[in-house]
C-alpha cells in the first residue's frame, strides 16, 4: 500500500468512491513517475553497452508508464464526472489486468504496483456497491487493448526521442 493514501474522512467513515478515485489517479501518476526513474536508469545503461534487450525493456518500462499516464487522466476525469459504473471500473480493471499480463515480467516491484492498483479498483467497486464484470470480457476487453496500443505509440515516440536526443 502507498503509505501516503488514506481512505477515511475526518469524521473516520470511509471516503467517497469519488474521492477514492482521485486518490487511484494520484497512485497511478506516482507510480508512473517511479517508472520514469527506472526508464532514465535503463537507457543511460543501454547507452553504455547498446544491449538490445535493455532497449526492448526500455520499451516495455515506457509503454507501462503511458499506460498509467492514460488511466490517471482517465481516473481524473470519472472522478469529475462523478461517474463510479460498472462499465467505467470494468475499464480499469481491465487495462490493469492486460497491462499486468503484458509488462508484469518486468520485474517483482511492476507486477505488485499493477496488482495493488488493481485491488485498489476492486475496493472501489466494493464501496460503491457496483459489481466488476470479467476482466476480458467484451467491449472493456476491446478498450483495454485499444488503451495498450496508445500507450505503445506514446512509448515507440518518446523510445525515439530519448535515443535520438543523446546521439545529437
Amino acid at each position: 500500500m502507498i503509505p501516503w493514501l488514506r481512505r477515511r474522512g475526518r469524521s473516520g467513515s470511509f471516503a467517497s468512491p469519488r474521492v477514492r478515485l482521485l486518490e487511484l489517479a494520484v497512485a497511478a501518476r506516482y507510480n508512473a513517475s517511479r517508472l520514469g526513474l527506472l526508464a532514465a536508469r535503463l537507457r543511460r545503461t543501454y547507452e553504455r553497452t547498446r544491449d538490445p534487450a535493455l532497449a526492448k525493456m526500455l520499451r516495455d518500462v515506457l509503454t507501462l508508464q503511458a499506460v498509467l499516464e492514460i488511466l490517471s487522466v482517465r481516473l481524473e476525469t470519472l472522478a469529475e464526472v462523478g461517474a463510479v459504473t460498472s462499465d467505467s471500473l470494468s475499464l480499469l480493471r481491465s487495462v490493469l489486468s492486460a497491462a499486468r499480463q503484458a509488462y508484469g515480467a518486468l520485474g517483482p516491484s511492476v507486477d505488485g504496483m499493477l496488482a495493488e492498483l488493481e485491488n485498489l479498483v476492486a475496493s472501489i467497486a466494493a464501496s460503491a456497491g457496483v459489481e466488476l464484470e470479467v476482466p476480458d470480457a467484451g467491449r472493456a476487453g476491446e478498450e483495454a487493448m485499444r488503451v495498450l496500443e496508445e500507450a505503445r505509440v506514446v512509448a515507440e515516440q518518446r523510445l525515439g526521442e530519448l535515443l535520438q536526443g543523446r546521439q545529437d
